[in-house]
């Protein structure tokens, strides 16, 4: 693992000057989905593998008992497909049971705009004919939101390792994605074989058929007058005898019985790979079709689910991560806080901060490097939104984790933003009581406030 590090750490210094192919993300994905929706899809995904696994090890018995026949490299494959499900639910089970409580998250919160940097540079026989800097300041579409990020171990990795940052549980939508087009080209490929063995059975019979009727044959008494100059006494003999010993295989040492004479137009070649498919050779392509569908769904249901995910092809210089943004109700609690003290200020500072980005972007160059960005003070605009914001979060985070750890009020010590997966849930705890309390004194005040009403008759 060590090795492999230090080889991607190589790539991502390759990553770094050219920028190809290689993208860190922080988002949520495609799928917003609630703490129960991702338990029911978290549930549905093991029951579609595990009935996956069962139609899978139903293929290797059935192999065993030559029921099926399959060929050498298809039995290993789902060897190996097999090992990777049970190996993946295996440790989803171990994180369901013994979940890592030292996990280190770091809470932080993300403004009205998201400034994102990339750098274009194009070089030709190894001189550099343009390099451009584009610095974009995108709207956020959640808006302003106080969420919890992964630490990781190495804050200075290049994009091409991020992906060997992530926990384990980060690669399975990408093992998901590599069963799933392991199985589709496996299916294809058998129905192809059944569709050759099934033409090869039609030749039999048509074989089989020519083979009755020519027996049952006379030849002629006069072959000068009946048949002809074309007939060959020698010739039709041993065209039946080898009909009748190729009815099974009519294609195995054809030419060396009929050297001379008429040929069947078909293409030998073609039925030279096709094998036996066993006593029921529609059950295979049956199977192997269930397998997709339950594994097309296991993909859908892994990438619901996801959160830090991603995968890395070192051979096709291909990289991808996605740290999750993750949210809870303590999460949820600091934001309306927020929201609730600050909210209309905050919002008129968001709209006056777009409207300045749209009018002050400009281009300007430097050490043959070409900027495109907003004006310094634009810029400095965006600094100080994110600065009051991070304030603002450190006064109600410190207000809530001195309420909850009493020992941060005794020893007078500041809060810190990283946190540990034990005292998240202690504070997410924590929050859901509060919020509900909320929403009971709410109730009973909305109550008080409605007057008794008489009904006059």
């Amino acid at each position: 693992m060590m090795l492999l590090y230090k080889i991607n750490q190589k790539i991502s210094q390759k990553y770094k000057r050219k920028m190809a192919y290689a993208k860190t993300l922080i988002g949520r994905g495609c799928c917003k989905v609630s703490k129960k929706q991702k338990r029911i899809s978290k549930l549905a995904g093991f029951c579609f593998v595990l009935t996956e696994i069962l139609v899978l090890v139903a293929v290797l018995i059935l192999q065993a008992n030559d029921v099926l026949k399959i060929e050498k490299w298809l039995q290993m494959i789902i060897i190996i497909i097999l090992s990777i499900h049970v190996l993946m639910q295996l440790w989803e089970l171990k994180v369901f049971v013994k979940p890592d409580s030292g996990e280190k998250f770091s809470l932080t919160v993300q403004g009205s705009h998201e400034r994102k940097k990339s750098r274009h540079r194009r070089t030709m026989f190894g001189v550099t004919v343009s390099d451009e800097v584009q610095v974009d300041y995108d709207r956020n579409c959640e808006g302003i939101l106080v969420y919890f990020r992964k630490v990781t171990s190495s804050s200075d990795t290049g994009p091409g390792c991020q992906p060997f940052l992530l926990p384990f549980r980060g690669w399975f939508t990408f093992f998901h994605v590599l069963i799933a087009l392991t199985l589709m080209i496996c299916t294809i490929s058998i129905y192809i074989d059944y569709d050759d063995y099934n033409r090869l059975q039609d030749y039999k019979k048509l074989l089989a058929e020519s083979h009755s009727e020519a027996t049952q044959t006379v030849p002629p008494e006069n072959p000068e007058v009946d048949g002809g100059d074309n007939f060959d006494a020698a010739m039709y003999g041993e065209l039946l005898d080898a009909f009748a010993h190729n009815v099974d295989n009519p294609f195995s040492n054809f030419g060396e019985q009929i050297s001379d004479g008429p040929s069947l137009d078909v293409d030998r070649e073609a039925f030279e790979p096709v094998s036996e498919l066993g006593t029921h050779p529609l059950v295979l392509p049956i199977l192997l079709c269930v397998s997709l569908i339950l594994q097309i769904t296991a993909v859908v249901s892994s990438y619901y689910q996801a959160e830090d995910c991603g995968f890395c092809l070192p051979l096709f210089c291909i990289g991808y991560t996605r740290w999750f943004k993750h949210t809870n109700a303590y999460t949820d609690m600091i934001q309306q806080n927020i929201q609730a003290k600050h909210g209309q200020r905050l919002q008129l500072e968001g709209e006056q901060l777009e409207l300045a980005i749209r009018r002050n972007t400009q281009q300007t160059q430097g050490n043959g490097v070409t900027y495109h960005d907003v004006e310094p003070q634009t810029a400095k605009r965006y600094e100080d939104q994110i600065f009051l914001l991070h304030l603002l979060m450190a006064q109600e985070h410190d207000r809530a984790c001195k309420e909850v750890f009493p020992e941060h009020s005794i020893q007078n010590k500041g809060v810190s933003f990283i946190l540990t997966a034990e005292e998240i849930e202690t504070l997410n705890i924590h929050a859901e009581q509060a919020m509900e309390t909320a929403d009971v004194n709410n109730d009973d005040t909305a109550t008080e406030l409605v007057p008794n009403s008489t009904v006059t008759v």
